[in-house]
Parts: structure tokens; C-alpha cells; sequence
């Protein structure tokens, strides 16, 4: 496929954002701002733009696309938010990423698939710079039942008057708490004063009953996938006699 060039890469470059950095919990729609920082009218260069979309921003939901988007994506993105900036968009910035083995491939689509509407688990992960970040994956488990049954230790219960269900929290160091509410999917992200909040460390809530859709042999090619395509992520750990919940295991 040719480069791109001139009004072309950042026609691509709009496309690419509004699916990978538009949404409510990322940068908003042409980057006016959501749950992320605005990108628009800021001043940015692009060589500003390229080192932080490359590398991330350390300690933050911001990680890093340097070897998740396609080379052409990566300089379509650069090129687009550099235009919100009022800025020439200059040439290429980013390697390809190394390419899926057909087993990683069909793990891809499974991942991504659209026929499973929101029971698919790109409505709670990001990969490739693709899908949602509800939770990022740190670890990926050696084995399908592995994968059902992974830990979700930062899964809790919230309480809110008479309410209670399960969630996880996105920040709650100030009078508000944001959190991303799991009873129902996709997660609702929901902002609450701090102080009628209650928070508990154990939940019901598991990870097998969210990947149900998915049979052994698709989740095999989806660890396959993930194994490709984030090569830093660590091996699971293995289970201890605390579930991710934080209750003991009852013993025989």
C-alpha cells in the first residue's frame, strides 16, 4: 500500500482515532476531551505527539502505540492530531509490528469479533490500540481454563445507598470516585461522590461468566494472540488460596 500523503493520511488518521482514542473514556470525539486530557489546541508538535503516542505516559491509562498500530495507523494518528494542532504532520515514526502467526490471526478476529456484539473481549480490553481499557492485561494465563477462571483482584464491591455491585475503580483520591460499574456489559463508568460510597474488597463477580460466549479451542487462539501481540505482558501467576475476590479458599 502507497503512504499516504497530504489530506489522505489525515483522513486515515481520524478514522483510526475515532476508534481507538474518541471514546467517552479516552480523549473524546477529535480529541476535544473525555475521561483523558483534550488533544485540540494545545500547542503539541508533532514530534511531541509522536514520542508520547509511541511510548505512553508512565502512570497513567496512556499506554504506549508504538508496537501495537501499523506503521501507516501510527503516522495516520500523528498526522491527525497534529492538524487538531494546527501543525504539518512530518514522515514516518514507527516500525510494523512483527506479523500474527494464523493461529494469533484467528485469536485476533475472536478477540475483536463483532458478531458477538458486547460478549466479546474487546468491551472491557485494549490491544493493538483496539477496543476498550476497562482493565488492562498484565498477565496472560498459560491455558484456556486458566484464562476462565483468571484472577480479578481488583474487581470489588461498591455500595451507594441501597445498591451494591460489583466494580473496579479508575480513580477515588478526591471528593469524587470514578469507577467502571461491571453489573452490566459493556462496564458503565460512573462518577460518585466519595463519601456515599462504600467499597468492599471481596465481589461475587468472575471472569469466567464473562467469556462464556467463547469455546476452549477459540480461547486458545486468543492467548495465542495475546502471547503476539503483547510480548512484555508476564505469565499469570499461579493460584494461591486467596481468589481474586479476597475471600479464603474453603479448605477440604
Amino acid at each position: 500500500m502507497p503512504a499516504l500523503l497530504g489530506q489522505d493520511i489525515v483522513t486515515r488518521g481520524a478514522e483510526v482515532f475515532a476508534k481507538t482514542c474518541a471514546t467517552p473514556y479516552c480523549h473524546g470525539p477529535k480529541g476535544a476531551g473525555g475521561a483523558a486530557p483534550k488533544l485540540a489546541v494545545r500547542g503539541f508538535d508533532e514530534i511531541y505527539i509522536a514520542s508520547v503516542t509511541r511510548a505512553g505516559v508512565a502512570g497513567t491509562s496512556m499506554q504506549g502505540y508504538g508496537s501495537t498500530l501499523a506503521r501507516a495507523d501510527f503516522n495516520a494518528v500523528i498526522a491527525y492530531v497534529a492538524s487538531l494542532n494546527g501543525v504539518e504532520p512530518r514522515g514516518p515514526q514507527s516500525p510494523e509490528p512483527p506479523r500474527l502467526s494464523p493461529e494469533a490471526a484467528r485469536g485476533r478476529d475472536f478477540f475483536f469479533d463483532s458478531v458477538r456484539g458486547v460478549d466479546r473481549c474487546s468491551t472491557c480490553h485494549q490491544v493493538q490500540g483496539l477496543g476498550i481499557a476497562v482493565a488492562p492485561i498484565a498477565n496472560i494465563p498459560a491455558t484456556a481454563a486458566a484464562l476462565r477462571n483468571a484472577a480479578t483482584p481488583d474487581v470489588r464491591t461498591a455500595r451507594v445507598g441501597a445498591d451494591s455491585f460489583p466494580m473496579l475503580i479508575v480513580s477515588n483520591g478526591g471528593r469524587r470516585t470514578v469507577l467502571y460499574d461491571l453489573t452490566t456489559s459493556p462496564p458503565v463508568m460512573r462518577t460518585i461522590d466519595t463519601a456515599a460510597v462504600g467499597i468492599e474488597n471481596y465481589s461475587a463477580w468472575r471472569h469466567a461468566a464473562v467469556v462464556k460466549p467463547y469455546d476452549d479451542r477459540e480461547l486458545e487462539s486468543i492467548l495465542a494472540f495475546l502471547r503476539s501481540a503483547l510480548p512484555n505482558a508476564l505469565p499469570a501467576p499461579p493460584p494461591s488460596n486467596l481468589p481474586a475476590t479476597g475471600r479464603p479458599k474453603p479448605r477440604p
